[in-house]
């Protein structure tokens, strides 16, 4: 059981201990409690945890066609996506009664985690899924922009290339940054890391390579990382499509 000590506010019970019937948002053990109940509720929808990501659940299906496949759900704190030839019925079937979920929410995905969901028809006319990190893309490089405006600066003109051609971070010997600097810099990079994973591979290798300086970075890499942001302000119509 969980109790805490009464303070002032609850009057004549001041200093008096009560138990928790209820959980707490913001209780130290309301992450770890949310997850076991979680883990509990997909566990009776006979859903597995995978062992590559534990939140991402699978459970083996039939379609109407007879063909066996797996069904995937992936959970992301409040985010729920679901993978099947039924997802609505298992949303409004399986998880609704366990969990409240927004009506409207209900529906093919067009967001998820920041990236953009759409549908897209392959070369072979194969009807798939795509996603894209392009809505994040614009409000990172935006806010890049603001900040730099505030300090009389601006982004490069131009951009090729990811990095600069022939820059090698190893060997940069610029100025270090000072705190500041270095807080802006991992803020930067935590940003571009999450454009990769929400598709963007195309920087995935240049991104890893500044991000071995998040530590001790110099004024060179800060340099080459807003160059990536102007890099992806040029490219940003790219999409990931899952060839089903």
């Amino acid at each position: 059981k969980l109790w805490t000590t009464c303070g002032r506010e609850f009057g004549a019970d001041f200093k008096k201990r009560a138990v928790i019937t209820r959980a707490l948002y913001g209780n130290k053990a309301a992450g770890a409690d949310f997850r076991n109940h979680l883990r509990d509720c997909m566990e009776h929808l006979g859903f597995l945890s995978c062992l590559g990501d534990g939140d991402v659940w699978c459970r083996p299906a039939i379609k109407t066609n007879g063909d066996g496949y797996w069904e995937y759900i992936l959970l992301y704190t409040d985010d729920c996506l679901v993978i099947s030839e039924f997802g609505e019925d298992i949303l409004r079937k399986e998880l609704k009664p366990y969990f409240k979920l927004k009506e409207e929410s209900i529906g093919h995905p067009t967001i998820y985690l920041g990236g953009k969901v759409s549908k897209v028809v392959l070369p072979n006319g194969v009807e798939a899924w795509a996603f894209s990190a392009s809505q994040y893309v614009q409000e990172a490089v935006a806010k890049v922009e603001a900040l730099l405006k505030k300090q009389n600066m601006k982004l490069c003109n131009k951009a090729i290339l990811p990095l600069v051609n022939d820059y090698r971070p190893e060997i940069d010997q610029s100025r270090e940054l000072d705190d500041e600097g270095v807080t802006y810099y991992q803020s930067w990079i935590g940003v571009l890391r999450w454009i990769v994973e929400l598709g963007r591979i195309d920087i995935g290798y240049e991104v890893s390579v500044l991000s071995r300086y998040l530590a001790q970075p110099r004024t060179g890499h800060l340099v080459q990382a807003l160059h990536m942001f102007k890099y992806l302000e040029i490219h940003n119509q790219n999409e990931l499509a899952l060839d089903p």
